[in-house]
């Protein structure tokens, strides 16, 4: 196809939306929708390069395919060589671990895939994610892939003319899909690609409709366009459902101008906005990780510094379409003078070494002995730590069975027995029962394995297609047979996931039929779930001698926890023989309800809410400080003075 400098100028207009949008610069709060001016533009000139070979006899797929890797693979896999060479020196080494994991799926093209499963676009926690915005490459290769079969299938047994109505069939089908997903999947449908097809398509359809149009009536049709993409990009927003029925508004925007084909509008057609749409997929590349790295050093509300990210973001651009882009088409080109084999082998280097950071858990040697010694205890309580959480999903070599039953903390000759039972949030409190136990002299035995809550019934919070199903249901029988041999049941789970899951009535009749068979039933809270992992962002702020603020990052995700907790609380303390521990019974700073301990060190570790070594241990400490410890205390020695008197043998 011929160079149209008025597509040119519209990526412009998309990339400087997107580029903003994510600098946090007001007003473009709806800025995302950039990426959607994209799919148009890259689905009204697919469907032209196939068309018109296809019409001429010329189309081939195998260069189809290698045009569209030239255009793409180079400059990004340029861009993830770089972040790995900076997450060497930047990242702990579970966020290693994960960029090894991105970069993978972004060579690979199923990064949308990738983040569909690991959580929504607009959470705070996608600021951690350097390679986040790969995920529209993805859907585009995806659509790349797809489409030129389709359209040479429907064009072979329907014929060109009618090929233009299938298409307008299948737009109405994938937006129905996104219609529907945005309302009962929303990560899906932002994600994936049935729900996008449409966007792409719509381009399909301006260029199977061409319009002949008078100056005029271009000029009217290119603003019109126009408008309707700034007036999305400055009326919607992170809390819109998207893309949902909204996106018709710049979709239908982005068609407008393209079908118009006006050459000479004035906010597209200058020297900036050209430019700026030549270098407009390096721009985009390179933008989002110096995001990221903003916000690493929470330099990300400093209006300097976001003045300086956008312009190494263009400067970065610049380099890479030089050098990269112009090097692997131009002739004299660097890129264009390497042999395929050679460009094929460095492709497949960086995949591997991406894969060596998956294998090599983040490679922690890299990291100073020092600070290795100084985060230690920021971990999860797990079996491969010394710690009792079972968890046969993650560790293949652990075999479901009785086995996961057998782990002991406290005080081994404890006077008192106690059973701790539970998903990984029983695992994360065994340190705290640990040191409990070994002050009130009770031998705690650890039953906790993966998103196992204790219920009544087969409910559950992962897939029951899982080892881990099985694990749970002889935990649950466990439980089920043996409450009566124990002093003391502890029960704990991630309350708010179960209560959002609706699952909480199987918990409600454990904790009724547990507390008439054992003479004292405990239930945990779920600590406090923030938006980010707190541990991680603690140790690099101990790795780069810059201070931590623990109130800076959000906790939306919490809501549903402390919901949960409030109604498990209100459910266990009307019961004579049970107690719920609540949140500031166990984190706090001299009564002072905190996350964060003495030493300005968070109990938390990761978005879940799960506790690390260090906060359960510290947590321990905090409840000791408590009334409610001296009350727990109190009703051990009574049970123990209960147990006593009716004799060892009776028990």
């Amino acid at each position: 196809m011929h160079f149209r400098s008025d597509i040119n100028g519209l990526r412009a207009v998309a990339v400087a939306l997107v580029v903003l949008f994510h600098f946090g610069v007001a007003p473009v709060a709806g800025g995302f929708i950039g990426v959607d001016v994209f799919f148009v533009i890259s689905g009204y000139l697919m469907t032209g390069i196939i068309v018109s070979r296809q019409l001429s006899g010329s189309f081939s797929f195998a260069t189809f395919y290698l045009e569209r890797c030239r255009r793409i693979v180079p400059a990004l896999a340029v861009l993830c060589v770089a972040v790995l060479v900076a997450g060497w020196f930047l990242l702990m080494p579970s966020e290693y671990m994960d960029l090894g994991q991105q970069v993978i799926a972004a060579l690979t093209f199923v990064s949308n895939v990738l983040f569909w499963k690991t959580g929504g676009y607009f959470q705070e926690s996608a600021h951690d994610l350097w390679l986040l915005h790969t995920w529209s490459l993805s859907n585009e290769w995806q659509f790349y892939l797809l489409y030129p079969i389709l359209l040479t299938v429907l064009a072979r047994f329907v014929g060109q003319k009618m090929l233009r109505w299938l298409i307008i069939v299948a737009v109405l089908l994938s937006f129905t899909i996104n219609v529907v997903g945005t309302l009962y999947s929303p990560s899906g449908a932002f994600y994936l690609l049935p729900a996008r097809a449409w966007e792409m398509l719509v381009g399909a359809l301006v260029y199977l409709f061409p319009l002949r149009l008078k100056d005029h009536q271009q000029r009217l049709m290119a603003w019109a366009g126009l408008a309707l993409i700034l007036a999305a990009a400055l009326l919607v927003s992170e809390e819109t459902l998207w893309p949902g029925y909204l996106a018709l508004i710049p979709v239908l925007g982005s068609g407008l101008f393209v079908a118009a084909g006006h050459q000479r509008c004035a906010l597209t057609d200058n020297r900036v906005a050209q430019y700026l749409g030549r270098t407009s997929y390096s721009v985009y590349l390179w933008h989002w990780p110096i995001v990221v790295w903003l916000g690493y050093f929470s330099l990300e509300n400093q209006p300097l510094w976001l003045v300086i990210g956008i312009l190494a973001s263009v400067a970065a651009g610049h380099l890479s379409y030089r050098f990269i882009e112009l090097g692997i088409t131009r002739s004299d080109g660097l890129l264009q003078r390497t042999q395929p084999a050679t460009r094929l082998g460095m492709l497949f280097g960086i995949a591997l070494a991406a894969m060596l950071t998956v294998v090599a858990n983040g490679v922690p040697a890299r990291l100073s002995a020092d600070f290795r010694r100084a985060s230690a205890e920021l971990s999860m309580p797990i079996v491969t730590n010394g710690w009792c959480f079972y968890s046969v999903e993650t560790i293949a070599t652990l075999p479901v069975g009785s086995r996961g039953q057998l782990c002991r903390i406290g005080a081994q000759d404890g006077q008192l027995k106690a059973l701790l039972i539970g998903d990984s949030f029983a695992g994360h409190y065994a340190p705290f029962w640990d040191a409990i136990g070994k002050r009130l002299s009770i031998d705690v035995q650890s039953v906790a394995s993966d998103w196992c809550f204790p219920a009544e019934g087969q409910a559950f919070t992962g897939p029951t297609s899982s080892r881990a199903y099985a694990q749970c249901l002889l935990n649950r029988a466990y439980l089920k047979a043996g409450a009566h041999r124990y002093d003391l049941i502890i029960f704990a789970g991630s309350w708010g996931v179960i209560r959002h899951q609706r699952k909480m009535n199987g918990v409600y009749r454990a904790i009724r039929r547990t507390s008439g068979r054992a003479p004292l039933l405990i239930v945990m809270p779920t600590p406090t779930n923030f938006d980010v992992n707190v541990a991680d962002r603690y140790a690099r702020t101990l790795l780069f001698d810059i201070p931590f603020d623990i109130h800076k990052y959000g906790k939306q995700r919490d809501v549903s926890a402390r919901l949960a907790n409030t109604e498990l609380a209100g459910v266990v303390n009307r019961l004579g023989n049970a107690i719920f521990l609540a949140r500031d019974d166990l984190f706090h700073i001299s009564g002072r309800p905190s996350d964060v301990t003495h030493e300005n060190i968070p109990f938390g570790l990761d978005e879940s809410g799960h506790l690390s070594i260090y906060g359960s241990y510290k947590a321990a400490d905090a409840f000791s400080e408590t009334a409610r410890y001296r009350s727990l205390a109190q009703r051990l020695d009574a049970v123990r003075t209960q147990r006593t008197g009716m004799g060892l043998g009776q028990r």
